[in-house]
């Protein structure tokens, strides 16, 4: 696989802190075309892309757009619209569960991180939002971390709807759409 000099460098995520390249590759690849990906440098969000590990990039994490599906590709995003949740998926295995969960941060900043079910999580995500401006997740460059010194995990952001001023109302709701329909099979996870 050849790639551009020119490519996006919000698209080569670094693996370089997480110390099992190939487990946080099987995880990360669970979320592929699943959460949508943003590019703070050109502004866009990508719904249909492909994850790559290629040799003559350190086997980093290389995000590819699907070049033929340009309408799948939303620009106009300003980087102010993307905001950290503090919010982190986690494998079952490292609470010696099984599927995807989330650790969601209590209202008391002292009591330690919940893990809850990944369904159940998006339901009361979903349910502390308005309509005006729902929980939209979405994953940026330095996303894919490492728990606990060893577990991937990934750190979610969100999409603010309300703060996007360059794009149409039409944009926004089907970017809205598109994420809404995505998480549904997140919570399958």
């Amino acid at each position: 696989m050849e790639i551009s000099n020119n490519v996006n460098s919000d698209l080569i995520w670094d693996l370089d802190l997480l110390a099992d390249r190939s487990k946080a590759q099987e995880f990360v690849l669970k979320f592929e075309n699943k959460l949508c990906v943003f590019s703070g440098s050109v502004r866009q969000i990508y719904t249909n892309y492909s994850m790559h590990f290629p040799e003559d990039y350190n086997r980093n994490l290389v995000i590819l757009p699907d070049p033929y599906a340009f309408h799948d590709t939303f620009s106009h995003i300003e980087e102010e619209a993307v905001t950290r949740t503090g919010f982190h998926i986690i494998p079952g295995e490292l609470i010696k569960q099984k599927g995807m969960f989330m650790l969601i941060q209590p209202k008391d900043p002292e009591a330690p991180a919940k893990p809850i079910a990944m369904r159940k999580a998006l339901e009361v995500l979903n349910k502390m939002r308005t309509e005006t401006d729902p929980f939209l997740p979405i994953l940026v460059k330095g996303d894919l971390k490492p728990f606990q010194d060893q577990i991937p995990c990934l750190h979610l952001h969100r999409l603010r709807l309300p703060l996007i001023h360059r794009a149409s109302e039409f944009e926004k709701s089907e970017l809205r759409r598109v994420i809404q329909t995505k998480m549904q099979d997140i919570a399958e996870l």
